[in-house]
């Protein structure tokens, strides 16, 4: 626990230092100062399987469990959007559904399975591992696995990352075209690196927004998650579910299931390293032929909230298709026509260091201009700062 913190605060925390001779800039209405998110461009790492080409994000979907949905085709009817990802779920011991995965890869589509515990009392089931591996590879389809997600709902973090580990261990030599992925739950960030397993190929966060509590912290906890983990692997929000309506005290929250549904979308597009995001269209209020206390998650059975899906998914690429870019988790700063970079993302994110000796405090934090970065330039664009890498031609 005590790493964990120090990581968090390694990330998150300004530093200060006494060895440089800092200037106080005045804040007063002649000299309007603007926030602006902040880019930086950098390295290219090992592209993963499955993972779409730069500036693309794949889009995917359960539908198994919706009622209302037919099919793929009838789905993407309906949507009036190609889907790349289609998700289906099963327990380790239950028999795998490739008739699903089959239809998949008839259709050209990928296909995500989501493999639980079978006994969530006793979920470590090692002696079940080489026999589901042998059933994922029984047709040699590739296949995302989301292999056991939201490690903090079985166990302590050391026991899930060592079975998570071992399962990697087994489907690498039993079934070479499974690509796995490791979940999280966006309600449980600040445990990340207990449940960290790293041997993994994709990164996934889940996402489950109730009846009249939409937005609340997500956007936050999304921006700790990105920076943490953007440089690590391909990223996908892997389980996306707005509820516009509860069973708890029957209320209906359409408008406000598409207003977010239009904000989450959205802002994926700011996010280059999220390269997918699969909805989970169901709905948990009559699931199970009878009525139980839960949340409409269905993308189809309200008209505003399709439509809102809609319009969202028709053109959804990432802010640039040239450049690999990162988003840093602190805010940039115009003043004056001049751009300051925060001192943290230079150090901590960028790995640099400015070669002047001067910084400036913009309300109380460390900021250097990006006239003073080595080797990179900057250009604002709207309300966004990008610094490009200079060519060493």
């Amino acid at each position: 626990m005590k790493r964990v913190t120090f990581l968090l605060v390694a990330l998150f925390l300004c530093g200060c230092t006494n060895e440089i001779v800092s200037q106080e800039i005045q804040q007063t209405q002649q000299t309007p100062i603007q926030q602006m998110t902040v880019y930086y461009e950098g390295e290219k790492r090992e592209k993963e399987i499955f993972e779409p080409e730069q500036g693309k994000i794949l889009l995917g979907a359960f539908i198994k469990q919706d009622k209302n949905i037919e099919s793929m085709e009838y789905f993407e009817k309906l949507t009036e959007k190609s889907h790349e990802i289609y998700g289906f779920t099963t327990t380790l011991t239950e028999e795998f559904p490739m008739m699903d995965i089959l239809e998949c890869y008839v259709n050209e589509k990928i296909p995500l399975l989501v493999i639980q515990p079978s006994n969530r009392n006793f979920p470590f089931e090692q002696e079940y591992l080489e026999k589901a591996a042998e059933k994922a590879n029984q047709y040699r389809i590739p296949m995302l696995i989301d292999f056991y997600p939201n490690g903090e709902d079985y166990s302590n973090g050391e026991d899930y990352k060592k079975y998570y580990q071992k399962a990697r261990e087994i489907f690498r030599e039993k079934a070479p075209n499974a690509v796995f992925i490791w979940t999280m739950s966006i309600e449980n960030i600040e445990n990340w690196y207990a449940y960290y397993p790293q041997n993994t190929d994709w990164i996934g966060l889940s996402i489950y927004e109730n009846g009249g509590n939409q937005g609340k912290d997500i956007a936050e906890m999304l921006e700790r998650w990105y920076a943490i983990f953007q440089k690590q692997k391909p990223l996908m929000l892997s389980h996306v579910g707005i509820s516009h309506y509860s069973e708890k005290n029957s209320k209906y929250t359409e408008k406000e299931a598409s207003d977010e549904i239009t904000r989450l979308y959205e802002s994926i597009k700011t996010y280059p390293e999220i390269k997918a995001i699969v909805y989970d269209s169901v709905n948990l209020t009559r699931q199970y032929g009878k009525q139980s206390e839960g949340e409409n998650y269905s993308i189809i059975e309200n008209e505003k909230v399709l439509n809102a899906y809609r319009k969202q998914i028709q053109n959804i690429e990432c802010i640039d298709k040239q450049r690999i870019w990162y988003k840093s988790f602190y805010k940039g700063y115009v003043k004056n026509n001049k751009i300051y970079i925060a001192k943290n993302t230079i150090i901590q994110e960028m790995g640099i260091y400015y070669n002047n000796e001067s910084v400036t405090f913009l309300y109380g934090k460390e900021y250097v201009s990006a006239e003073d970065i080595k080797g990179y330039t900057s250009k604002q664009k709207q309300n966004t700062i990008f610094l490009y890498k200079q060519s060493s031609e």
